[in-house]
């Protein structure tokens, strides 16, 4: 479920987007194009200038026939090296658990590939290693709106045969790359690829939009296009979007989820470990970039859950509900001091599954206390209740956002 950008940092693979002709210029200084706000002009750099019009776009097609989907998971979860809430949905095929099985992947309107990456294997992580065909695609829709897909399969021809030599080479052999421009032109509803065995990975990006929950978008660094995602209920038409609704495990608004819960001087939202590097993390601790991850969020499907997202609880990645539901982080600033979080396991799995036989026990204690200048000093206890935790020890550590 990670996306592919994450696990090309993970691995300590990760390169710019190159053109399919930059490889003699590839040991060039790069800087990212930046607007006049000051944030990442990720529509010039995933374009390169070429795109034209801005939205509203229309998708008239889902990214998966409704017929080929059991379920479809919004933004917003936290689980495994996922701390900060997911900035992708999910749409989970049928016989998921048969690889054989593969369903098409559509393109929702008309646009351009101009991105495409290639994953074969998942290595330097706290996750098991495994060798796998994963693609990544980026298509622009307008000179604002694009559609990111991960985790598919393979390609469809349609879009190989488009490619040149070289690249098409690349692409359906056993090496990992990095994600390369290109401009492949799609129409809506077209096959693009197939997936099995795996859910599929959908953002939408809207450029001209900025979501307001999160107070330092620099801090994102190469994922900074988060803070543009777009809820993709507001871009489906009518059919798609009730075909859509039927399939999403979330019954509450908004549909499509929410990961930006950043407000200024209050506990929730994403902090990150003070000189980790922010959300893109350390790039050399084997155990993954999100080790300096933290988040006080809402669970995807049940917002009225509080959840806690640790990237460092014991050395792995764990996100928990909190006993008894209190106190609410959007409620807790300077003024309250050190505040005691015991966590339990949430008992709703990602995808909206009812767990049987999950644990009501504390599993540990957060504490957490916010400090001037967007700081936190936080320390989590595994194993702990509240009775045997009485404050901060030499670990806690300070988180900033």
């Amino acid at each position: 479920m990670k996306s592919f950008l994450s696990c090309l940092i993970a691995a300590g693979l990760f390169l710019p987007v190159v053109s399919l002709h930059a490889q003699s210029r590839a040991q060039r200084p790069f800087q990212m194009p930046q607007r006049a706000d000051g944030l990442t002009d990720w529509a010039a750099f995933w374009s390169r200038g070429k795109a034209t019009g801005k939205g509203p776009v229309r998708f008239t097609y889902l990214p998966m026939r409704a017929e080929d989907v059991e379920m479809f998971v919004p933004y917003g979860m936290t689980a495994g090296g996922h701390v900060c809430p997911i900035d992708h949905a999910y749409f989970y095929p049928k016989n998921m658990r048969d690889a054989q099985v593969r369903f098409d992947v559509l393109a929702p309107a008309d646009g351009f590939i101009v991105v495409i990456g290639h994953r074969t294997q998942l290595t330097g992580s706290t996750e098991h290693q495994r060798e796998y065909d994963d693609y990544a695609l980026t298509i622009e829709h307008s000179g604002t709106v694009f559609t990111q897909y991960d985790l598919l399969t393979s390609l469809d021809a349609s879009v190989l045969d488009r490619l040149d030599a070289a690249l098409r080479e690349q692409l359906t052999g056993k090496s990992m790359m990095p994600q390369t421009q290109v401009r492949v032109a799609v129409k809506a509803g077209q096959v693009i690829g197939k997936v099995g065995g795996r859910s599929l990975d959908f953002g939408v990006v809207n450029t001209e939009k900025v979501l307001p929950g999160f107070l330092t978008p620099s801090l994102y660094g190469h994922y900074s296009w988060r803070v543009h995602l777009a809820d993709p209920f507001e871009y489906f038409a009518e059919s798609a979007k009730a075909a859509l609704l039927k399939l999403n495990v979330r019954k509450v608004q908004p549909f499509g989820g929410r990961i930006d819960y950043d407000v200024d001087g209050r506990l929730i939202g994403n902090w990150f470990l003070e000189g980790s590097g922010g959300y893109a993390g350390n790039r050399n601790d084997p155990r993954g970039y999100w080790m300096g991850h933290l988040a006080f969020a809402y669970h995807h499907i049940d917002p009225a859950k509080i959840m806690v997202s640790v990237g460092d609880f014991g050395g792995q990645p764990k996100a928990f509900w909190v006993r008894g539901n209190e106190p609410d982080p959007a409620q807790i600033g300077e003024r309250d001091g050190v505040v005691k979080f015991e966590l339990v396991y949430a008992s709703i799995g990602g995808s909206g599954q009812k767990f049987e036989g999950i644990p009501t026990s504390v599993q540990g204690v957060a504490l957490a206390q916010v400090l001037p200048g967007r700081k936190l000093k936080f320390e989590a206890f595994p194993g702990k209740t509240a009775a045997q935790v009485s404050g901060f020890t030499s670990n806690a550590k300070t988180y900033e956002r």
